[in-house]
């Protein structure tokens, strides 16, 4: 039985890979449109300083001011950094020389990048449904973190935000944090 999945997993997780990839490109290509007029060159993006400038640490505290482009610029980053974690992981997997153990890891660890893309991604879409411009969502360790383009939060607006978080992912509140743009 578990034979049988494998390849469909394997497949899909290429397909995914695909979809990626191309959006990644349709979005490279009308990167001035959505950028608000960022420029690429050879060097990278002239106003790179928006994500480099701005760690999830400093946008969570609150102490630092992002701006629009950050969320385009941050999830074009993210898929990027993502897919070629994928490649090296498919690298290993494709391998012959790879032990059956390795392979296995690596096609599990495969399996949960694209179940986190995948949560993120769910989230992201749930509360831009509520009316947000905006959100980019991070899950790692056991924390969700939200950043929401809003002047401002209401208490409502954040439960909103808890509680599609805390169904999406099953994480506890108490590990649950959200900003917002100033």
């Amino acid at each position: 039985m578990m034979i049988k999945k494998k390849p469909f997993v394997i497949i899909s997780l290429i397909i995914l890979l695909f979809v990626v990839g191309i959006l990644n490109y349709k979005y490279g290509m009308m990167g001035d449109d959505l950028a608000g007029g960022t420029k690429i060159d050879k060097e990278g993006p002239i106003n790179s300083k928006l994500v480099e400038n701005a760690d999830e640490e400093d946008i969570m505290a609150g102490s630092k001011n992002i701006s629009k482009e950050f969320f385009i610029e941050y999830r074009l980053e993210r898929d990027k950094n993502r897919s070629q974690h994928i490649g090296l992981l498919e690298n290993i997997v494709s391998n012959k020389e790879t032990d059956k153990d390795t392979r296995g890891e690596a096609q599990n660890q495969m399996i949960n990048l694209v179940k986190l893309s995948e949560k993120e991604m769910i989230i992201e879409n749930l509360i831009r449904a509520k009316g947000f411009n905006d959100v980019i969502v991070f899950i790692h360790d056991g924390y969700v973190n939200a950043i929401v383009d809003s002047e401002e939060l209401s208490p409502g607006d954040a439960a909103q935000i808890q509680d599609i978080i805390f169904k999406e992912t099953g994480v506890s509140l108490d590990k649950i944090s959200i900003a917002n743009t100033k």
